[in-house]
């Protein structure tokens, strides 16, 4: 079963992760970043922010006060937030959410598991290439890298899989290409082979699978798989300084192969990114260091803002706060007894205590709008005592004000003046996400004598 608020959290969360995203993927087209290296770094970098935003961001805790503190409370209080009336029964929509996110991640690993079977299906029915062609051999002395080669019988590939063994499946075609795209076509698979690209795919599609339902995240993980195969482009273009047969290849295998995307390993080609690849190719734009470091940490800094204002917007709700106990006590303009200049909890009024929120996040402060002066009594004047009231009050949804209890007596009599004066006070409520709350605020009566100038002049005649 989902905790209280969890679905409410679930959607601000999506929409954190959204507002995120929609930046992070804006920035690079208005800073004018073509880099591929950098590109993949910070997508990564955007991903693991949207998977790790629950945990550095501060959550609102609203705060329950009343006599005990039960799971109903807790209830009403997640009722009031939600906005579902107390006297109907709430639609379990939480547990449906859950049952929802929970079959779709089922689904994405199935998927991810039947192709890691699809892969295991080609390997057993390739066939060992024993004999390396010169040009294979050459780019295992290129790389640095080696591996076991293979020739699918159903022309798939090129596709590289395995991280202890790794293995590279060559289609058919392969042996009828020139001897220099062969070469572009092993290096381009021995330097995922290098990067082991095939342990961070794997990652990837893991992460996907859990977070399936976010279009940003699909589009994060896109532009992941993009920026790998532009920077091993470059890599196999910088080894072999024979950029045309490469591209070539890319082109002629776009014509003849299927799109392999389903398949979780990396592979030569997507035909979605394979515009943007060729281009990467064909047009090279190098950026300085200090442009790019400039660059990006601006980015951050942009992004860090909208994150910021998403916590603000979207705010994650917590388990709500126990408050302490409160002792109902009608405040009577006639009650001078001790109970009242005590610093027990005092509460103006009868009826039950609702959910009270405190002031911060998504909470505004109610205003105050009439105020009454309390009295000061005769004996108070002539004892000479004076100073401030403090009480801890509640404002209510409809401008009134409940007093929980006094924080700092004065006086018995001007206590009671105190409390008989708040409860005339109205204000304009506080509200959450636009909606009227009760709101706990601290309050200060303060009581000053005031000398009059004429009894001052006559006391220094009679001296």
């Amino acid at each position: 079963m989902m905790p209280d608020l969890s679905l409410q959290n679930f959607l601000s969360w999506a929409a954190q992760v959204s507002v995120i995203a929609l930046a992070g993927a804006v920035l690079p087209a208005i800073f004018r970043i073509h880099h591929p290296r950098s590109h993949l770094a910070w997508c990564h970098a955007l991903l693991l922010a949207c998977i790790v935003l629950p945990l550095i961001q501060p959550w609102l805790h609203p705060v329950i006060s009343g006599p005990t503190a039960s799971r109903s409370e807790l209830a009403d209080t997640a009722n009031v937030t939600d906005g579902t009336p107390s006297g109907q029964a709430p639609i379990p929509w939480s547990r449906i959410v859950a049952w929802i996110l929970l079959a779709g991640i089922v689904a994405r690993l199935s998927w991810f598991l039947g192709g890691l079977r699809q892969i295991r299906r080609y390997r057993n029915a390739a066939t060992p290439l024993r004999y390396l062609p010169e040009p294979v051999r050459w780019a295992r002395k290129l790389t640095n890298r080696d591996a076991f080669f293979y020739i699918s019988a159903g022309n798939i590939g090129p596709v590289t899989f395995g991280w202890f063994r790794p293995i590279i499946l060559l289609p058919e075609s392969f042996l009828t290409l020139k001897p220099d795209a062969q070469c572009a076509i092993v290096c381009h698979e021995l330097l995922h082979v290098k990067r082991k690209d095939w342990l961070i795919t794997v990652i990837e599609e893991l992460i996907g699978a859990g977070l399936w339902f976010h279009p940003a995240v699909w589009w994060l993980l896109s532009q992941t798989k993009l920026a790998r195969e532009q920077i091993v482009d470059s890599e196999v273009i910088r080894l072999t300084a024979a950029p045309d047969p490469y591209i070539d290849v890319l082109l002629e295998m776009a014509g003849a192969l299927p799109d392999r995307a389903p398949v979780p390993a990396p592979l030569l080609l997507y035909r979605s990114h394979l515009i943007r690849r060729l281009r990467s190719l064909l047009i090279d734009c190098p950026i300085s260091t200090l442009r790019l470091r400039w660059s990006y940490a601006s980015m951050a800094a942009v992004v860090a803002v909208s994150g910021c204002l998403a916590f603000t917007s979207f705010p994650l709700m917590g388990q709500p706060q126990i408050q302490g106990t409160v002792v109902p006590v009608t405040v009577s303009s006639h009650d001078t007894s001790p109970q009242a200049s005590s610093p027990a909890p005092i509460l103006a009024g009868s009826g039950s205590i609702e959910g009270v929120f405190r002031v911060g996040g998504a909470v505004t402060a109610p205003k105050l709008i009439t105020r009454f002066e309390p009295e000061y009594s005769d004996a108070a004047r002539e004892a000479l005592t004076q100073g401030t009231v403090v009480v801890q009050a509640v404002v209510q949804p409809d401008g009134t004000m409940s007093v929980a209890r006094i924080l700092r007596s004065l006086n018995p009599e001007l206590d009671q003046n105190a409390l008989r004066a708040m409860s005339q006070w109205r204000f304009e409520p506080g509200t959450f996400r636009g909606k009227a709350v009760p709101v706990e605020i601290d309050v200060e009566v303060s009581f000053k004598l005031r000398r009059d100038p004429s009894d001052t002049m006559k006391r220094s005649e009679g001296a």
